[in-house]
């Protein structure tokens, strides 16, 4: 709390300095920054953000290349109710993170109206992005696929017809980073229209490996998007694109604290010390992630008689994921084997209405269909410490079939002038089917029992929202919604004990309450936006461990139920000429209800660890709060733009985000309590006052901020053995940026 308090003096200082600096000021500067009308998609149409009955974040081109942002991860440090992990992300304090290529995320990803079916797919580069929009709550009343617990919808910049446009961002700083774009959008006589961008995003390894100089946790990409305008006639508008994406990335963990086993003993001879900064590992194996993944696009809009818009997206995407980690942690080859390839093939095709805007009544209706195919192979081998080759070994393959049909709708009735009500549904059916085979290598050992079997779950659902807008004043809008949401079957797929156990994972099923405000202060110079909510999760779909595996397994399982409540305020103010100031503040309570036995190693996690099945060690989480959940969340930004004279332009902006303390896993041990930190950085640029060209020096991290993407307890290690995940954002960096536009 200390440093929450020391963040808002902060802002106040600023504000004050900028007030009086303001009194000095010519008239004209007044016009250098104000606040703009944000248009939003987040009802299938563009609306204003102010009218929209919904809890969204919206983070536009500029913010973005302002705060260096290059990737949704770090989009936690300017959405508090968003966090993102390297296991997956959260929309106030929810979010599935699961091996299981059948289980659904929790929080969605849309990426120009195309859902992306698996969390790993998003995680690429943002270059040419519009906006990106967060959702909070159930959306899946007009997205495509379900999304429980929230949604993140990125809009790339669309072709511009009759204009010659070429854009390069360059950004280059400390530890190889280079993240730089270049863009095209060139007209094909006066009815196409075509925009081509490349981009490269790198960085060196922050973390090292002193036994053979290896780095790792670094990033290595490169890909490029094409957009085809056609507008064949005055009502008909035809989108087509295709994008491809190349990264290969390396994650490893670094130890964070060791007990008085091997895992001290190992760490010694190399000379490493654990400690919440140190970022050296000593390991053995292999260790890398390489992902390649490309999609095409084909959306119609077809303005039909009446005001009525027909739209059509059709999509394919595949994606292929192929990594190998020394799972056992040590310079020991016990487990240095762990291989994962997957193969990853979509479709969908969504036909979508929507009735005129500014009418009485209005609505969205729809029909969506969606397929997707995995073909998945995982290969563990070691030699258990006790051979000098592998000798032990367990292949599991996995071959997965979901497809989903749907039909969707909201409207929104204006019952008076100030009243309207809302109400929406969906009909969902799904079907997963799982061909799944356990087995051994030839010429190994098994560890892990034989398990062959198909499965097949089926699922019809019927989600729906119900609500009320109402306009509190002229510039105030009140609203109030239930939502009641719904999330797939699948099937746990990553490690089978006994054959005889049950593999179908149920639906998950979220029920959402929220009241939210949206107003516009002082003339238009400022606005805040405040919201409440409370959701309880009933069948979650949680991952565990199951320790009578060999090596331990992660399984997922319908664990029970789960309570998120809070509230939510954006602020967006003018508060000087030239000087525009932004806070954002989250309290969430998130907390597990009646829950099944969360995954407990009595070897490293003795504490709370009760014998739930033979070999099954489990923590009562019931009553718990959520891991990696922080109660509060804050981000505060301030941008000073201002001409100078000869056709120039200052421009300057610091943001900050904090977090409250919490603990990395729910059994709330003191080993994995992450404490509060904030993370600073600014920019400092000259440019033309047109927007031709800019140049900027900036920092990120600039205090050092040493903090962990995830904590847990070290994989084969002993007690009091855990790991760390640093990622590139933990560290200081400084660089400089150059924008140029023609």
């Amino acid at each position: 709390m200390r440093h929450l308090k020391t963040a808002l003096a902060l802002g106040s200082s600023l504000a004050a300095l900028a007030a009086g600096q303001a009194q000095a000021q010519e008239s004209k500067a007044a016009e250098a920054l104000t606040i703009t009308e944000v248009v939003v998609t987040a009802q299938k149409r563009e609306e204003k953000l102010q009218d929209v009955p919904v809890a969204v974040s919206v983070v536009g081109e500029a913010d973005l290349q302002r705060r260096n942002i290059g990737n949704i991860d770090q989009l936690k440090l300017v959405v508090p109710s968003f966090e993102a992990t390297s296991f997956g992300v959260s929309v106030r304090g929810v979010g599935t993170s699961t091996f299981s290529t059948s289980i659904e995320p929790t929080v969605s990803t849309v990426l120009d109206g195309v859902v992306l079916s698996r969390p790993e797919m998003a995680l690429g580069s943002f270059y040419d992005v519009s906006r990106v929009e967060i959702l909070r709550g159930p959306q899946g009343m007009l997205f495509g696929k379900n999304a429980s617990a929230g949604l993140v919808s990125i809009t790339t910049n669309a072709p511009k017809l009759g204009r010659v446009e070429a854009i390069a961002n360059v950004n280059l700083g400390g530890d190889g980073y280079n993240k730089s774009d270049l863009t095209a959008n060139l007209p094909l006589g006066d009815k196409a229209a075509l925009r081509v961008v490349g981009f490269v995003n790198k960085l060196d390894g922050v973390i090292h490996n002193p036994r053979d100089g290896r780095s790792f946790n670094g990033n290595d990409e490169w890909g490029g998007r094409a957009k085809l305008l056609w507008r064949p006639s005055d009502r008909v508008d035809v989108l087509i694109t295709a994008d491809y994406a190349k990264q290969d990335q390396s994650i490893a963990w670094s130890p964070y604290s060791t007990g008085l086993g091997l895992m001290s003993l190992a760490l010694a001879a190399c000379g490493v010390k654990a400690s919440p900064q140190n970022t050296d590992i000593c390991i053995d194996g292999p260790q890398y992630k390489d992902r390649e993944n490309y999609g095409f696009s084909a959306q119609v809009d077809w303005s039909l008689p009446g005001g009525l818009t027909l739209t059509s997206i059709t999509a394919g995407r595949r994606a292929f994921d192929f990594s190998e980690g020394d799972s056992d942690s040590l310079p020991l080859n016990i487990l240095n084997t762990n291989i994962s390839n997957q193969d990853l093939r979509q479709v969908s095709q969504e036909l979508r209405l929507a009735s005129p805007a500014g009418e009485r009544l209005e609505y969205v209706a729809g029909l969506y269909y969606y397929r997707q195919k995995t073909d998945q192979v995982t290969d563990q081998r070691g030699t258990f410490g006790v051979t000098p080759i592998p000798i032990v070994n367990s292949t599991i393959r996995s071959l997965v079939d979901a497809e989903s049909y749907a039909a969707f709708g909201q409207t929104s009735f204006q019952l008076t002038d100030k009243l309207s009500l809302i109400g929406g549904a969906r009909l969902t059916h799904d079907k997963v089917s799982l061909d799944f085979n356990q087995f051994t290598r030839p010429g190994f050992i098994g560890i892990n029992p034989t398990v062959v079997f198909d499965d097949t779950a089926k699922e019809t659902n019927l989600s729906w929202k119900i609500g009320a807008q109402y306009q509190l004043a002229q510039r105030a809008m009140g609203y109030a919604t239930i939502s009641r949401g719904y999330k797939g079957p699948g099937f746990n797929q990553t490690g089978v004990s006994n054959a005889t156990t049950k593999q179908a994972v149920g639906p998950e099923i979220p029920t959402s309450y929220e009241v939210g405000v949206k107003t516009t202060l002082l003339g238009g110079l400022a606005v805040l936006n405040l919201a409440a909510f409370s959701t309880k999760f009933e069948d979650y779909q949680a991952q565990t461990v199951d320790f009578s595996l060999t090596p331990p397994a992660f399984r997922t399982i319908n664990a029970g139920d789960l309570k998120t409540k809070g509230f939510e305020g954006d602020l967006t103010a003018v508060l000087a000429p030239g000087l525009l100031v932004m806070a954002s503040a989250a309290y969430i309570d998130a907390k597990y209800g009646t829950f099944a036995p969360l995954s407990c190693d009595p070897i490293s996690t003795p504490v709370g660890c009760v014998l739930i099945a033979p070999g099954i060690y489990g923590f009562n989480a019931s009553g718990k709060r959520l891991g990696g959940v922080s109660k509060w969340k804050t981000s505060l930004a301030a941008v000073y733009e201002r001409p100078i004279g000869h056709g120039l332009q200052l421009n300057a902006s610091a943001d900050y985000g904090w977090r409250d303390a919490q603990n990395a896993a729910a059994t709330g041990t003191a080993a994995t309590r992450i404490r509060s930190y904030g993370v600073l950085g600014a920019t400092l640029g000259l440019g033309a006052e047109n927007d031709r060209w800019r140049l900027a020096v900036w920092g990120k991290n600039l205090t050092d901020k040493r903090y962990p993407s995830a904590l847990f307890a070290t994989p084969f290690g002993g007690l009091g053995d855990y790991s760390q995940v640093l990622t590139g954002d933990a560290f200081r960096r400084y660089g400089v940026t150059l924008n140029v536009r023609y």
